[in-house]
C-alpha cells in the first residue's frame, strides 16, 4: 500500500530528528494515518533492535498491533492482561498500564526505540514516566493529535523537539479527509454543576444533565441530520438507550451499540438504520467512512475524547460531500468544554475568536469559519497599528508585518520547547536586521526562527522583501503582501519616478541556529 504524500515526510522529519535528538515530537490529526506512518517508523528501525509501541487502551492496542504487523512485516507481540510479550521478541505492543506492572522482566537496555501513540496522555502520567524511565536509554517518538500550543508546551518538559506537524487544515485542503460542516444547535443542558473527575466531567452527572433534553436533541437531528449517515455519541448506556427510543417516536431509523451487544453495527452496516448512538464505544477501534454526521451529547473536557468522536466521521467517501458536526450549545461557565474552533486552533486567541464566530447560527465550513476569524483578528489589530503614532519607515514592524501575512503563527507566537525560549542569537539578529526589521517585537529565539523561515520561503517564491512590502503599504498598492520582487520594483519606480526610491535589494539567506 503506497504511502501518501505527507506521511513519508513525516517519518522522515522524525527518525531524522533522532540523529540529533532522543525524545521527539509528532504531530498528526485524527484521520491521518498515524498507525501507518508508526507501523513505517517500526518496519525502518527494527534492524536496529527491538521496538516497543505504547498504547494507553486495550482496543488501540488490538487495532495498534494489526496495523505494525501489517506494515513492518512483523508479528506483534502484545503484553496486556491476559497476554504476555517476552524478551526475544522484536515488536511489542503493550499498554501503558500493563508494562508498569511488568517492568520487572524487561532488561533496562531492551528496546532501542520506544513509539507513544497518543503522547499527549501517554508521555507524563506517572505510569508512563515509569515505563519510560525503565527503558531510558531508548530513543523515543511521541506522536500526538492534539494542535493546541499550551499541549505542546506541556509536552516540551519531556520531548527535545517537534520537527514535523501535520495540520487537519492541510489534509482537507488536499482531499485526504471531508470538509467539517459545523451546524450549532441550542441546547439547553447546564453544565455548570456537573462534577469532574480525573480531568473530564463524569458520565453519571452527564447523564442527569442531559436525560430530559433527549426529545429535544431528536428533533434537532431530525431537523439538520434526517437521511445522513449518524453516529450519536452520549456518556452512559442507558442515556443511548432512551435516545433511540426518542428518536424511533419521531420516525428517524436508529440503532444503539454497547460492549455487551454490538449486533446493530450490522444493521447500520447494511443501512437499516441512518443513526448509531453509543456511550464512547465507538471513538476507536471502529471505521464506518460512509458516515457523514456526528453529533457530541457527551461534552467533554478532553482533546483526545472529543478528536476521536469527530474523527470516526473524517474519512472521505464516495458521494460524501462533508462531513456534518450537530455543536450542540450547551450551557456552561468553563472555558475547558472542548468545541469544534478546538480541532484546529493552535492558541487560546484563535480558539476565542472562531469560537465567536461559530456563535453567529447557521452552518459554517469549518476552513472558512478559521479563515474568517483570522481575517476580522487581523483587521482589528491593523486598525489598532494604524491609530499609533506614525512609525518609523526606516525599519519594518515584526507584529505589523505578521498582521499584514495574517500568520496566527507569528501574531500569537509562544515559545513550546526549551531551546525556543532562549534569547535572539547574535547570527539571527544580524539577519532580521539585513531584512529591514526592528528586533523590539522579537520576542524570543523560537519566534525569530519561524519569523526566518517566513521570510525565506517568501524569498524562494520570488515575492517581495519586507522593505519593498512596506513601502508598497504606505504607497498604496492593492496587494502589497502578494506582490512579487519585480513587481514591487516595477511599482515603487512609477511611484518615485527619476527620484531615488527606498533601497529594496534582494537579501541573502542567513541562518541561524
Amino acid at each position: 500500500m503506497p504511502l501518501r504524500p505527507y506521511q513519508p515526510r513525516f517519518v522522515d522529519a522524525m527518525l531524522g530528528a533522532l540523529v540529533e535528538f532522543d525524545r521527539v515530537l509528532g504531530v498528526a490529526p485524527t484521520g491521518s494515518g498515524k498507525g501507518v506512518m508508526a507501523g513505517e517508523i517500526a518496519r525502518r528501525c527494527l534492524p536496529f533492535g527491538p521496538v516497543l509501541f505504547l498504547a494507553d487502551a486495550q482496543e488501540l492496542v488490538k487495532q495498534a498491533a494489526d496495523k505494525l504487523g501489517i506494515w513492518a512485516g512483523v508479528i506483534p507481540q502484545v503484553e496486556m492482561a491476559e497476554e504476555h510479550a517476552q524478551p526475544g521478541d522484536r515488536l511489542v505492543v503493550a499498554t501503558t498500564q500493563s508494562l508498569a506492572r511488568r517492568l520487572g522482566k524487561w532488561p533496562r537496555d531492551y528496546f532501542s526505540l520506544v513509539i507513544v501513540d497518543e503522547a499527549h496522555r501517554g508521555t507524563l502520567g506517572t505510569q508512563a514516566q515509569a515505563v519510560l524511565g525503565h527503558f531510558a536509554s531508548a530513543q523515543v517518538i511521541g506522536i500526538t493529535a492534539t494542535p493546541f500550543r499550551s499541549d505542546k508546551q506541556q509536552l516540551a518538559t519531556f520531548y527535545q523537539t517537534i520537527p514535523c506537524e501535520i495540520g487537519l487544515i492541510e489534509l482537507i485542503k488536499d482531499g485526504y479527509l471531508a470538509r467539517i460542516v459545523i451546524q450549532s444547535v441550542p441546547v439547553r443542558v447546564d453544565l455548570s454543576e456537573v462534577r469532574t473527575r480525573s480531568g473530564d466531567y463524569r458520565e453519571e452527572d452527564l447523564g442527569e444533565a442531559i436525560e430530559p433534553h433527549l426529545a429535544e436533541c431528536a428533533e434537532i437531528l431530525a431537523e439538520h441530520a434526517r437521511g445522513r449517515r449518524t453516529v450519536v455519541f452520549l456518556p452512559l448506556i442507558e442515556t443511548s438507550k432512551r435516545f433511540v427510543a426518542a428518536c424511533r417516536e419521531i420516525g428517524l431509523r436508529a440503532v444503539h451499540v454497547d460492549g455487551e451487544d454490538r449486533s446493530e453495527l450490522e444493521t447500520f452496516r447494511r443501512r437499516e438504520a441512518d443513526i448509531i448512538c453509543n456511550a464512547s464505544l465507538l471513538t476507536t477501534g471502529w471505521d464506518e467512512p460512509s458516515l457523514d454526521c456526528v453529533m457530541v451529547l457527551r461534552p467533554t473536557k478532553s482533546l483526545v475524547l472529543y478528536s476521536q468522536m469527530i474523527g470516526r466521521g473524517t474519512r472521505i467517501y464516495p458521494g460524501k460531500e462533508n462531513l456534518l458536526v450537530l455543536d450542540p450549545l450547551f450551557l456552561s461557565d468553563s472555558m475547558d468544554l472542548i468545541r469544534p474552533a478546538r480541532l484546529i486552533a493552535q492558541t487560546p486567541q484563535q480558539d476565542q475568536a472562531m469560537t465567536e464566530v461559530l456563535a453567529r447560527g447557521g452552518q459554517m465550513d469549518l476552513l472558512e469559519v478559521d479563515a474568517v476569524a483570522t481575517e476580522e483578528r487581523r483587521r482589528k489589530l491593523a486598525e489598532q497599528l494604524a491609530a499609533q503614532a506614525q512609525r518609523n519607515m526606516r525599519v519594518v514592524d515584526a507584529i505589523e508585518f505578521a498582521v499584514g501575512l495574517g500568520s496566527p503563527l507569528l501574531l500569537d507566537y509562544e515559545p513550546t520547547m526549551a531551546w525556543e525560549r532562549e534569547p535572539v542569537s547574535s547570527k539571527q539578529a544580524a539577519a532580521l536586521e539585513r531584512m529591514g526589521f526592528g528586533l523590539e517585537r522579537v520576542t524570543c529565539k523560537g519566534h525569530a526562527n519561524k519569523l526566518l523561515e517566513i521570510l525565506f520561503a517568501r524569498r524562494d517564491l520570488g515575492l517581495a522583501t519586507p522593505k519593498q512590502v512596506k513601502w508598497l503599504v504606505k504607497l498604496g498598492h492593492p496587494d502589497p503582501y502578494a506582490a512579487t520582487f519585480a513587481e514591487a520594483g516595477e511599482f515603487l519606480d512609477r511611484k518615485f519616478g527619476g527620484a531615488p526610491k527606498p533601497r529594496v535589494e534582494r537579501e541573502e539567506p542567513a541562518w541561524a541556529a
